[in-house]
């Protein structure tokens, strides 16, 4: 047996197998420091995201003032992106409106032990599936199942369903039905009509204010995404001129909401206290980001009479 070789071969096995060794700790030891670096940026941009947040309210609330109540697209709040950048990280601050949807909770007034109905916003919804291209059965379905999630008894209307369907075979979720305004527009994917409606067909234009029966439409701040919105606020089919005078809005906004109104339909039939020239919900999107981590911080904000805000909800996105 040649010695030298079998020497040579058993040393360059040790090389490779230390070499393995050597690569596999270092690889450890680098996913270690990430995972240090990861904790650190998050822990330190959780403080940040909720800082600027703070700050994004604050200049929301001096427009609304400085504008004299009245908010319109072309507003700086509206239309730039605010950045700030330290050696650690850039954050990024958008604000946009989103007053203009159909908040689903409206259609109820809910007391401590019961559900009504609003007769003017449920048949407003109607229409609006309807120009979602919902036939009568999808739309009949859809708001039995939302009252259902909301009602407080358990006996599921004619197109509904109550617990015995969400905790049984056929329900994905097996939970009973909160008996409570939505907190999330996510909580429709539980209705079992959505088996047959695409989330996003039937999402856009919808939306829900967590808890709150609020409905507020700032006629200054439409654009074209909202013209089924609007027409099925008017019971108007032409939904061309509802475009052209969503485009026909004054260079410096409506003074008053029922100048937008009148220029679409004289009757009074449309669902009072709807329509505003100022915007009460404001969605912040704030971003934190780095060369190497990200994270995001989605607030809703409510603005009251007062002009005091209140945080609806919080996505954060890490």
């Amino acid at each position: 047996m040649n010695k030298p070789g079998v020497v040579l071969i058993s040393t360059l096995l040790i090389v490779m197998v230390m070499s393995i060794i050597s690569i596999q700790i270092s690889k450890n030891f680098f996913l270690s420091i990430q995972r240090d670096l990861y904790i650190d940026f998050k822990n330190h941009s959780l403080q940040l995201l909720l800082s600027s947040e703070k700050q994004a309210i604050k200049s929301i609330q001096k427009e609304i003032i400085s504008s004299n109540g009245k908010l319109i697209n072309k507003d700086p709040i509206l239309n730039q992106s605010y950045f700030f950048s330290n050696e650690l990280a850039t954050i990024q601050v958008d604000v946009s409106d989103a007053s203009n949807c159909f908040n689903l909770n409206s259609i109820f007034i809910k007391t401590s032990d019961s559900v009504q109905i609003k007769k003017d916003n449920r048949e407003w919804l109607e229409r609006l599936l309807r120009l979602k291209g919902l036939d009568a059965p999808e739309i009949e379905s859809f708001i039995d199942q939302l009252i259902d999630w909301v009602d407080p008894d358990n006996q599921p209307l004619n197109f509904g369903a109550e617990n015995y369907f969400y905790i049984g075979p056929l329900s994905p979720i097996n939970q009973y039905t909160p008996k409570r305004l939505l907190s999330n527009l996510s909580e429709i994917k539980n209705f079992p009509v959505l088996d047959q409606i695409s989330f996003k067909k039937i999402s856009n234009n919808l939306c829900v204010l967590p808890g709150l029966s609020n409905q507020l439409i700032n006629v200054n701040t439409l654009n074209d995404s909202h013209t089924n919105l609007i027409a099925s606020l008017f019971d108007e089919e032409n939904l061309e001129f509802i475009e052209s005078q969503i485009f026909d809005t004054p260079e410096n906004g409506y003074d008053s909401a029922n100048e937008f109104a009148n220029k679409i339909s004289q009757s009074d039939s449309w669902p009072s206290q709807v329509l505003s020239i100022n915007s009460k919900t404001f969605l912040i999107s704030t971003k934190i980001y780095n060369q190497t981590f990200s994270n995001q911080l989605d607030s809703l904000v409510i603005l009251d009479t007062s002009n005091s805000a209140k945080v609806l909800n919080r996505d954060f996105i890490f």
